[in-house]
């Protein structure tokens, strides 16, 4: 993280070229602090921040070797809780998603769901709730609905993960990237259509009371677009919220032919 003086000026130019009323589209509760440039390669595909503060990229880089060699090429948002790393995966044609735990030791386990009747193959994020019992995860395209898994951290490595329940959303979401939880009834997501933006998912319940929940969607706000490439379209991926230091981050990859660079946008949470 660069001083706080340099961050503070690195965001007035960025505010400043934002267009009119981009600045405040934070809806009063979230107020852009830094903007960071990073690698596509580590984080093109999601986020996560430890007990620091440290964010923690997911990308093409970072595949486990020893899930990559049995296919599974592509990896989504992940989550980090109580020093342990949550990840998906997805092996498209396969029938099933892949679930991985990464230990402080390094220890891997893997968890295998095997998709639904009506289910995408594509595994977008995994979250943790906040108690640390279920696990929240994404699909593709337009929906209805999150998944709802129950945690099987502990449980031997291949077992089986079946769908808990399922998180109904009052109105559809397209192109979900990434969500993480707030608290224990509200979920911050970016999403890619119809335009980069962040959305909140307030569940009628904690899952600890039942994984089958309502969510209420509320648009939150768009994503900034700062590139020196204009020549493509921008990409929202990875989202993390640290509870600690209420802070959201998020990141956007640049626009073709700059799309080796992502930029993490972090806000702070002002209520």
């Amino acid at each position: 993280m660069r001083p706080a003086a340099a961050a503070a000026a690195v965001v007035a130019v960025v505010l400043a070229l934002l267009p009119a009323g981009a600045a405040g589209a934070a809806d009063r509760e979230w107020r852009l602090i830094d903007v960071e440039d990073v690698s596509s390669a580590v984080y093109t595909q999601g986020l996560a921040s430890d007990h620091t503060g440290l964010l923690h990229g997911r990308g093409y880089t970072t595949i486990a070797p020893e899930v990559a060699v049995d296919g599974w090429t592509h990896i989504g948002d992940g989550d980090l809780h109580r020093g342990r790393m949550y990840d998906a995966y997805e092996q498209l044609g396969s029938g099933r998603k892949l679930y991985t735990i990464t230990a402080p030791d390094g220890r891997l386990s893997r968890y295998y769901h095997r998709l639904t009747p009506g289910e995408q193959a594509n595994n977008s994020f995994v979250t943790v709730s906040p108690s640390g019992r279920q696990l929240v995860s994404g699909e593709w395209f337009t929906q209805k609905r999150l998944l709802v898994f129950d945690n099987p951290v502990g449980r031997p490595s291949g077992s089986a993960l079946p769908l808990a329940g399922t998180i109904t959303l009052d109105r559809p979401l397209q192109h979900v990237q990434s969500c993480d939880f707030v608290d224990a009834t509200r979920l911050v997501c970016a999403a890619d259509l119809p335009d980069q933006a962040v959305y909140s998912v307030h569940l009628d319940h904690p899952l600890d009371d039942g994984a089958q929940a309502h969510g209420t969607v509320r648009r939150e706000f768009a994503l900034p677009q700062l590139s020196a490439c204009t020549g493509g379209e921008y990409e929202a991926e990875g989202i993390d919220y640290d509870t600690k230091r209420r802070v959201l981050s998020v990141a956007v990859i640049d626009p073709s032919p700059c799309l080796l660079n992502t930029k993490i946008f972090r806000y702070s949470r002002q209520r």
